[in-house]
């Protein structure tokens, strides 16, 4: 047995991190006036999100799927001012929800060229945390950090803000992996990213190279049910990993694709679930392995 993590990152369509910007903006509209792009909401179309929302969480909550959200903090609550009716589905008891910048920030200062003091971070990351908690009423205590990024001081900074856990590094690994600690106690709960040389060809557990066409269904499908089939452990976990806009967007074409393609993303996920909870598997959420592990 294995559990299996959904983790969904809801934040901005395609954030792309911008030169001399603390802010991420959406790739759809980098090329628009300045009056847009140096303004955080402007920037930010949810528009994938929106459209994908509906098919998404209908199969999530009809078949009471454990999932985990990471929100950007921004981006949330712009969903909740431009769609109140479907902000609400996100209060599902089986729904675990956590932390994804405020604005997709780029916290290394890698590709920006913005350095954050440790400071700036804190009060960057607390004002995040208490704006999800706010908005969803409920404790946060997952972290994954915008582009899998994290600063020499977020670890730290997680620690001190209350996360108990958080899930921005990428593992090598053909099996499902166990948690462990890292700095100030914090748990991580790495990404898997088979190796090259193995028969999942270095496939990353998100699931970009399914929704731009990159990978048939099929073989995506059979490369998780082998990495299930691989792990020995019962404590291992593989996290299935995706973003709130990607059945809406395509990167490849960097344009939105029509209805008819959003729904047959869906169908692909659902699909690759449904196949998945034929193998003995248990899907759950970080916070729940952490209880079911005496480590909460």
């Amino acid at each position: 047995m294995v559990y299996i993590f959904i983790c969904i990152d809801f934040d901005r369509d395609y954030a792309i991190p911008i030169q001399n910007f603390k802010h991420a903006i959406s790739d759809i509209v980098k090329n628009e006036s300045d009056e847009i792009t140096k303004n955080p909401e402007l920037s930010a179309s949810l528009k994938g999100t929106i459209e994908s929302f509906n098919p998404l969480i209908a199969f999530l909550s009809d078949y009471k799927v454990p999932t985990t959200f990471y929100y950007e903090a921004r981006s949330l609550k712009m969903f909740n001012k431009l769609q109140q009716n479907l902000f609400k589905n996100l209060n599902k008891p089986f729904f675990e929800h956590g932390v994804h910048g405020y604005d997709h920030e780029d916290l290394t200062g890698e590709q920006t060229g913005i350095q954050f003091s440790e400071r700036e971070e804190f009060e960057l990351l607390q004002r995040a945390k208490k704006e999800v908690e706010s908005l969803l009423s409920t404790r946060v205590y997952g972290f994954r950090a915008p582009y899998m990024k994290l600063s020499p001081n977020t670890i730290g900074i997680l620690s001190e803000l209350d996360f108990s856990h958080d899930s921005s590094l990428y593992k090598q690994s053909d099996k499902g992996i166990i948690p462990y600690r890292i700095d100030n106690g914090i748990i991580e709960f790495p990404v898997i990213k088979t190796p090259k040389e193995s028969s999942m060809k270095g496939m990353y557990t998100y699931l970009w190279p399914l929704f731009e066409g990159k990978r048939s269904k099929e073989e995506v499908i059979q490369s998780y049910i082998q990495i299930c089939k691989n792990s020995e452990d019962s404590n291992s976990y593989i996290s299935i990993n995706l973003h709130s806009w990607h059945f809406a967007y395509n990167i490849s074409q960097n344009d939105y694709v029509t209805e008819t393609k959003i729904q047959e993303n869906i169908n692909a996920f659902t699909e690759l679930i449904r196949e998945l909870e034929e193998h003995n598997v248990v899907i759950s959420t970080p916070i729940n392995w952490l209880k079911e592990n005496n480590l909460s």
